[in-house]
């Protein structure tokens, strides 16, 4: 079973004795079987130290509700998927992320990943579906609901075509 958390876990990981581990969000942050829901504040480009000790310049994640993460091309690549190419429109938009065990550098070890799949997170949606309901031609109806942040469309597809059919019947 998953419990979705909306911060990272206090856990027992041994990584935790060790400050210096912890500043980024590693597998270490969950416990087996939570899946971290994360909001994106940032992309940008950071100088960190690679294990080992060299400094390089990476991709990192930034959120509002949890460290900072690299980011690397499985879990970019799973990001544009949900949210598009231009890692510029991904702040503001929620992942799914969990820790699975993969093979990196002939070695199996814990690793984060980010689910293909755009997050419930039981937002609000009664102001979107009022701005649906006072639409009165196609034209305001496409507008409306282009502008509803994707996570949030499938929840109102059935009042999205329920005006549809009205404003279709207005018409005829």
């Amino acid at each position: 079973m998953t419990d979705l958390v909306f911060e990272p876990s206090q856990t027992t990981h041994w990584k935790n004795l060790f400050p210096s581990k912890t500043m980024l969000l590693g597998s270490h942050n969950l416990n087996p079987g939570e899946e971290l829901i994360a909001t994106i504040k940032s992309v940008e480009i950071q100088e960190i130290a690679s294990t080992s000790g060299q400094k390089e310049r990476v991709p990192v994640l930034r959120f509002e509700n949890a460290p900072p993460m690299v980011l690397n091309i499985t879990n970019s690549r799973s990001i544009a998927s949900l949210y598009g190419e231009r890692y510029d429109q991904w702040p503001g938009n929620h992942i799914q992320i969990f820790a699975t065990k993969v093979k990196a550098f002939g070695v199996e070890q814990m690793a984060l990943r980010i689910r293909d799949v755009i997050p419930d997170t039981n937002q609000d949606i009664s102001g979107h579906e009022s701005n649906l309901r006072a639409c009165t031609t196609m034209d305001d109806l496409k507008k409306c609901f282009m502008a509803i942040p994707k996570h949030l469309k499938h929840k109102l597809e059935g009042v999205k075509d329920e005006m549809k059919g009205i404003i279709n019947a207005a018409q005829n």
